[in-house]
């Protein structure tokens, strides 16, 4: 059964209306348009009639803004998603959005493939509340917190198995002595698939799949499982009667049915009693670690991988280990030597696309490691995903190698640097907030009000960690933009003054000569 869900749409503008009416696959969506408003009051009054599901609302609207509206249709109805879409890009709107816990903020002219993919994670997120409200009241959560912790320490071969016997017994569940395997599922690209989201966002994505994974394990009573802290999901299988490499494919191509993520299985070899299950759980990491090397969307077995990676492996992750360490401690020579061990093994690949997704894959394991220490690896380096796919246009592994370590480089200097100036974070989210204001006056007082501090203190903390006054950064982002701005012939020069900040022209020409050591005029004749 298909279950649709509400949305109204509400903005005073008309023509913006039938845009958003026309112009998204709704149906597609399990979406129906149960009312159209051109005020805030219509639209309480559609709220008061229809229950509705998603709310896409204008933000700056007469008599009653779409904050307002927003803020009174969550008091009808707590859990409905609301949209906001604005022609404004101003702070204090998206810092009220955020604050309102909104599903999205998107600036017009909308963008057809932004708003679409904001609906299709909204579906998600209604898909998996709806589910969960209809599970909580039928049933209670199949493995609880403890549960969950010492069933994953004895495959560690941290506790014995009559201690988790006994646990498991005390739920009326006993524990079925017999030949079976384990499996650890783990979510494909999550880093990269998802990064374009917010956390709340990321979370949803993920318990998604992951609610597919273990719906399909209560549904074919695969065996019982746990969750791991890094979202994979080991299952032991203990019924003779399942064929596990069979059962792990079937889930592998329902996930990939039901979802836009995909997962990855590593299987352990069958063991003959269920008290052996820690040596099969410990090779379903061999066989899964593998995955580098043998791709995903799969089911792995070690009897279907070759020895030599599967020690190739095992070494990786040791220097992995060791090169992190390294990188978070700016130890430069250490990161030098990791790297040269890495590309010893992948000098024994032959197949040249594997060389890159073994890049990535380094790649991803940095990434990971940053979230750890509240870092990222694309904003401390300002990278765009797609700055990835100049990987693929080296020629040698060795190309390959000089563009990792200067990145590698770069990370363990930003946070060497970071651990050096408590208050770097502060710094980048001040010249983040000048870049996006730079049209407006930018005074120190009023950025040091925005910030909550003294324009002194801020000025002074400013200057200490860039060795620049905060005038002259302004002054500076304003003209770097300036000469992006004059190369479209089709902008007046004023209007690209105006953009910047300059009300006056004459001082404008003076700032921009003085940085560039050319009139803007002259400027725009060479370029």
């Amino acid at each position: 059964m298909i279950i649709m869900y509400n949305v109204l749409l509400v903005d005073d503008e008309q023509l913006d209306l039938e845009v958003l009416q026309r112009f998204m696959p709704w149906a597609k969506l399990d979406m129906t348009i149960v009312g159209i408003a051109n005020s805030g009051f219509a639209a309480m009054k559609v709220l008061q009639e229809h229950k509705v599901d998603v709310l896409i609302t204008d933000i700056k609207m007469p008599i009653m803004t779409g904050l307002e509206l927003a803020e009174q249709a969550r008091s009808l109805a707590p859990e409905l998603k609301i949209i906001f879409i604005s022609g404004h890009d101003e702070f204090q709107f998206a810092q009220k959005a955020i604050k309102m816990n909104a599903s999205s903020y998107i600036l017009k002219p909308v963008d057809d493939r932004e708003l679409l993919n904001t609906l299709q994670l909204v579906k998600e997120q209604l898909n998996y509340e709806r589910e969960r409200q209809k599970k909580e009241s039928q049933i209670e959560e199949t493995i609880p917190l403890l549960q969950n912790e010492m069933l994953l320490q004895w495959l560690k071969g941290a506790i014995d198995f009559k201690k988790l016997d006994f646990l498991y017994d005390g739920r009326r569940i006993r524990l079925q002595v017999g030949q079976g395997s384990v499996g650890i599922i783990e979510i494909d690209d999550r880093a990269w698939k998802l990064k374009q989201f917010s956390d709340d966002q990321k979370s949803y994505a993920i318990e998604h799949v992951l609610r597919l994974v273990t719906d399909f394990i209560h549904m074919h009573q695969l065996g019982f499982y746990c969750n791991t802290d890094d979202d994979k999901i080991v299952l032991v299988l203990s019924d003779a009667y399942i064929d596990p490499v069979t059962s792990m494919q079937s889930l592998v191509d329902h996930v990939r049915t039901h979802s836009s993520q995909t997962i990855t299985v590593g299987l352990g070899s069958p063991v003959s009693d269920i008290q052996d299950m820690p040596s099969s759980y410990r090779q379903a990491g061999d066989a899964l670690a593998t995955k580098m090397f043998l791709g995903k969307c799969r089911v792995i077995t070690l009897e279907s991988t070759e020895r030599e990676i599967v020690k190739s492996t095992s070494d990786l992750e040791q220097i992995m280990e060791v090169m992190l360490t390294a990188t978070a401690n700016y130890e430069l020579v250490g990161i030098y030597d990791c790297l040269e061990q890495l590309f010893n093994l992948v000098h024994r690949l032959k197949d040249k696309l594997t060389v890159y997704n073994f890049a990535l894959y380094v790649i991803s394991k940095i990434d990971f490691f940053l979230r750890s220490l509240n870092a990222n690896f694309y904003d401390l380096l300002s990278l765009e995903l797609n700055s990835l796919n100049a990987l693929y246009e080296f020629e040698t592994i060795d190309d390959i190698k000089d563009w990792l370590r200067r990145r590698l480089f770069e990370v363990s200097e930003h946070l060497h640097l970071k651990k050096k100036n408590p208050n770097r974070k502060l710094i980048g989210e001040i010249e983040h907030y000048v870049a996006e204001h730079l049209e407006n006056s930018l005074q120190l007082r009023d950025v040091a009000k925005q910030f909550g501090f003294s324009p002194n203190y801020l000025g002074y903390v400013f200057k200490e960690a860039t060795h620049e006054s905060f005038g002259d950064f302004v002054t500076r982002k304003r003209m770097e933009r300036a000469k992006e701005l004059l190369h479209d012939p089709k902008l007046k020069i004023y209007e690209a003054a105006n953009q910047v900040g300059y009300q006056n022209l004459t001082l404008f020409s003076r700032h921009f000569k003085t940085t560039f050591g050319l009139a803007p005029i002259d400027y725009r004749k060479q370029s």
